[in-house]
């Protein structure tokens, strides 16, 4: 039998991680602390540096040119002067068509080791730790060679992450794949029990997880949860003015004297460009006096199809589709935008809907939005969305800083409403009997009580049309007068009795919590009260 209500109103006035090491977060048991004053969001960190990630023997910093050396020179110099355990796996490389005599030109300047293993990358190489010695093999064989790491998240729990939708925002905003309903048994897996997740997965994906957890323990403006600090000194080059004149010049050739004005590393994604029409000797013409490194880029690139990105302390020169596959993932602090889940759910939708970016799932290359807890967004895109992501953050904090604090005015729990509730037969009559000595006996009109302000009466409404058996509800109308939080208790009586809702939730809403932000927005804490 479907049983309905209808209720209407009428009147209404961390401790650093090393990579190769079992990672266990400290436990910490404080709670979040109170918010008193206006909240500021820091500037810092901008970013988890990858080499507090790896072992000291690879964060160590080196300085090193390798010209045209074949790779056997690279792994002798591993072995002799780092004193590196290094075990090239030359059947996997032959396998992949790769040999030790492949040129490497490669150059670090006081920078750390783990750069130039992740460089060698570009050539079909992969590279891994296993007990104390350094694979390097093939980036298919690699993918074989997964290992399971224990996170302790038991101080997020307390912080009030979910387990489940911490889970979830671990393993989507890291870039690894994960194993399915589907199965597939080179996928990785996350295993919680208790306070401690065990994740299976290869080792670049540990170094994102640990990176993502350390930027989610202390959060900033916006934090690169994987992501080496001298990349800022890229960015800084990118606004530098520079003069070009490229006429049927090689584009390996343009990028060489792109380099060479802005004073950094900028190479060919060969791997990438090589599924596409441009080679490193495809001509290009260009003429620019006095123009950002950016806009030049923008403006050399664009007519070929071509883009860039930041990874290992170079800029890469790709095509598009290179660009949209190397993602990176941020950490947002939004503690002044969303205050509950309701704000963090408007504040994603926001994101969606007003950047150009591309979002899953819509678009299966496009970026993430992760919230695992409400003042907390975790965005995995291409640096030129994150870019837009942060803006549009700014843009919001800006907006309500300058705008005033209304305050809607708090309803009166005492002002008195009619209430229309709608039951079946005999439900109805059993409730217009027993409802005044279940809700606030005190405030219903009787003989011994003439000027309480409650009454009630039924009247005979129109039946509910049959259901699938042909069967006919009889119903009946409580036609109720009493005050605002009388009614409150009321509609949670008979939600309870018929397992329904009202649909007018603002009879039966609980005053005493209503605030000052009005539902689907975000961020009414940063208006200044001094505004009103």
């Amino acid at each position: 039998m479907k049983i309905t209500l209808i209720l209407v109103v009428l009147t209404l006035t961390q401790t650093p991680i090393l990579f190769g090491q079992p990672v266990v977060a400290p436990v910490q048991r404080d709670k979040e602390p109170a918010i008193t004053g206006p909240i500021e969001i820091p500037d810092e960190p901008k970013t988890v540096d990858p080499a507090t990630l790896v072992t000291p023997q690879l964060a160590a910093k080196v300085t090193v040119k390798f010209d045209g050396d074949p790779l056997k020179k690279v792994v002798t110099w591993l072995q002799q002067d780092q004193k590196i355990n290094v075990i090239v796996d030359y059947k996997a490389l032959s396998n992949a068509k790769l040999l030790d005599t492949e040129p490497v030109n490669e150059e670090l300047n006081d920078a750390p080791l783990y750069l130039l293993l992740s460089r060698l990358e570009q050539l079909g190489l992969a590279w891994y730790q296993h007990d104390d010695s350094l694979i390097i093999t093939s980036r298919e064989e690699y993918l074989k060679h997964d290992r399971t790491v224990a996170y302790n998240l038991g101080d997020l729990f307390d912080l009030g992450y979910a387990p489940q939708d911490l889970l979830t925002a671990i393993k989507r905003c890291s870039g690894g794949r994960w194993k399915t309903v589907h199965g597939g048994d080179e996928f990785g897996t996350a295993v919680l029990l208790g306070d401690v997740v065990f994740i299976r997965q290869t080792d670049d994906i540990h170094r994102e997880i640990a990176g993502l957890l350390v930027a989610i323990r202390k959060p900033a403006r916006r934090t690169f949860t994987l992501d080496t600090p001298r990349h800022d000194g890229l960015r800084a080059a990118l606004e530098q003015k520079i003069d070009v004149d490229f006429h049927e010049t090689p584009l390996v050739v343009a990028a060489q004297e792109l380099s060479r004005l802005s004073q950094i590393s900028i190479r060919l994604d060969r791997v990438a460009l090589a599924k596409g029409a441009v080679r490193e000797r495809t001509p290009v013409t260009l003429k620019l006096a006095d123009q950002k490194l950016h806009a030049v880029l923008r403006s050399l690139l664009s007519n070929m199809g071509l883009s860039w990105y930041l990874r290992d302390d170079v800029l890469w020169i790709t095509n598009s589709e290179g660009a949209g596959d190397f993602q990176k993932t941020s950490v947002y602090d939004v503690r002044d935008l969303s205050a509950d889940r309701d704000e963090a759910i408007a504040l994603k939708e926001a994101i969606l809907s007003q950047t150009r970016a591309k979002w899953r799932p819509n678009d299966e290359r496009g970026g993430i939005i992760e919230m695992p807890k409400h003042d907390i967004l975790i965005v995995r895109h291409t640096e030129t969305a994150l870019d837009e992501v942060l803006q549009l953050l700014e843009n919001y904090r800006t907006a309500l800083k300058a705008s005033k604090l209304r305050i809607t005015p708090t309803p009166d729990p005492n002002q008195v409403i009619t209430g229309y509730y709608r039951l079946p037969q005999p439900m109805g009559f059993d409730v217009a009997t027993e409802l005044q000595e279940l809700v606030m006996k005190e405030t219903w009109k009787t003989k011994d009580q003439p000027d309480a302000v409650g009454t009630i009466r039924t009247i005979t409404a129109d039946p509910s049309p049959p259901d699938s058996k042909g069967n006919v509800v009889e119903n009946v109308v409580l036609v109720i007068n009493q005050t605002r939080a009388a009614h409150q208790q009321i509609g949670k009586l008979i939600q309870t009795l018929i397992s329904s809702k009202s649909i007018d939730p603002e009879a039966t809403a609980d005053t005493s919590k209503q605030t000052d932000r009005t539902p689907g927005t975000f961020g009414r804490r940063l208006i200044p009260k001094s505004a009103e």
